[in-house]
């Protein structure tokens, strides 16, 4: 499969995952209403979320999370907007958004835009834009990018073909394949402390496994984390995990695979192995699990009526922030009409829009925040996906690397595109 045709894939696999929030993080199909960011982003919003001390786990441990949350989370803007001009000198800042570690922000995927990465400053301050479409270096193959940015604050790019690599001061510096890098999407695709690219998305994994570690020059690293059917081997996408990396460590977390999964589990990984074997002696390991037993996290048989963990996130103070999409009895018996169509050739646009429509109205999305220090679940929180479709409460469409913070893509009332920072509070019930 090329890369072309792997990318309609990614696309394809977050439609049929859970379509309204894959389309309202990613392409968002209805932004946000205007956001008052003045002075209400210092305002208090209550005590501070008790934590309690952390644990020392023994490794492979599976623990259960039971515990009553007592915590809320509120999002509320910080008071910086990356914000459009009407006269086209300031650019729609799209909605793919990134931070590095001096609070400059990057942006991509704005309409009419093409394959333009705009620069803007801590305080929101448009500074500059680089990159178009082309085949020479520096250029983009498409107009779809994925952005990540690595420790060194270089501006690492994914487009249709290629992985390319900025420096800080946004100079070219090289390019590589990127078939075996996965899609480079922010819940599947993350830069390892080493450099190398961490996947779970199944793009070019040659094997029955769930993660793909690709080096700086496009080559496959390591396959590793059998899955239940395979990964999709060949470019067949499917099986992928949410994963989340906090950045200078090595493990990651992953969330269950997005097709088959019949429990709520989360998975921290040591890729490394055990240290205490010889090199060639030593498997990636999971370092420990935690389980969350929920009644309606039941896989059913196909992926429009399943249970899905979207998106994971971990803060550099050890918070993992879960999102996930949960349909609902009224969901399921409505979808059963559909059954005898979910099969190949038989789809169509119009039956999709049907699907969109129950999902908005008789789906929910559940906000999980757990302490991984204690194993404690801080916060769970569900919201209606109409509610979330129409911007209230304000959730970020994602956040940044390490941080409890991240943005929302948005209309004025003057009509003009803004993208708002915000940030996430865990406060005391």
């Amino acid at each position: 499969m090329d890369d072309v045709s792997a990318m309609a894939g990614v696309a394809a696999k977050a439609l049929a995952v859970a379509g309204v929030f894959a389309l309202l993080a990613l392409t968002g199909c209805e932004p946000s209403p205007a956001v008052d960011s003045g002075d209400a982003a210092l305002d208090p919003v209550g005590n501070p979320c008790p934590r309690g001390p952390g644990r020392v786990f023994e490794k492979g441990i599976v623990e259960d999370v039971t515990n009553d949350p007592p915590c809320r989370l509120v999002f509320r803007p910080t008071g910086v907007r990356l914000t459009a001009l009407g006269d086209g000198s300031r650019p729609d800042p799209g909605r793919n958004v990134v931070k590095d570690s001096r609070g400059r922000y990057y942006s991509t995927a704005a309409s009419g835009w093409g394959a333009t990465i705009s620069v803007w400053s801590e305080d929101g301050t448009y500074v500059s834009s680089f990159g178009s479409r082309g085949e020479g270096p520096g250029e983009f193959a498409g107009d779809y990018l994925s952005l990540l940015v690595d420790s060194g604050d270089s501006l690492q790019v994914r487009d249709l073909a290629n992985w390319s690599l900025f420096s800080p001061d946004h100079e070219y510096v090289r390019r590589a394949p990127s078939r075996m890098m996965g899609g480079g999407d922010r819940q599947t695709t993350v830069l390892y402390y080493d450099g190398r690219i961490l996947s779970s998305d199944g793009s070019g994994a040659a094997s029955e496994a769930y993660f793909t570690m690709a080096n700086r020059d496009g080559s496959l690293d390591e396959v590793f984390g059998t899955a239940e059917e395979g990964s999709g081997a060949g470019g067949q996408y499917g099986h992928e995990r949410a994963i989340a990396y906090r950045a200078g460590y090595g493990s990651f977390w992953a969330a269950p695979s997005q097709r088959g999964s019949t429990e709520y589990a989360l998975e921290e990984w040591y890729p490394v192995g055990d240290e205490g074997l010889p090199e060639e002696d030593r498997v990636p390991v999971i370092v420990r699990t935690l389980h969350r037993h929920q009644p309606w996290f039941t896989w059913t048989g196909n992926r429009y009526t399943s249970p899905a963990v979207l998106y994971i996130h971990i803060t550099e103070d050890d918070l993992l922030y879960v999102h996930i999409w949960r349909p609902s009895e009224e969901y399921l018996e409505a979808m059963k009409p559909f059954e005898d169509r979910m099969t190949e050739g038989r789809w169509t646009m119009q039956i999709q829009d049907e699907v969109d429509a129950l999902m908005q109205s008789l789906t929910h999305m559940v906000i999980e925040v757990i302490d991984v220090r204690s194993a404690r679940l801080l916060v769970s929180e569900t919201y209606p996906t109409a509610e979330v479709m129409e911007g209230s409460p304000l959730l970020p469409h994602g956040l940044f690397r390490n941080e409890f913070a991240g943005y929302a893509y948005n209309i004025g009332e003057d009509g003009l595109p803004y993208v708002e920072i915000i940030e996430g509070v865990l406060v005391e019930k």
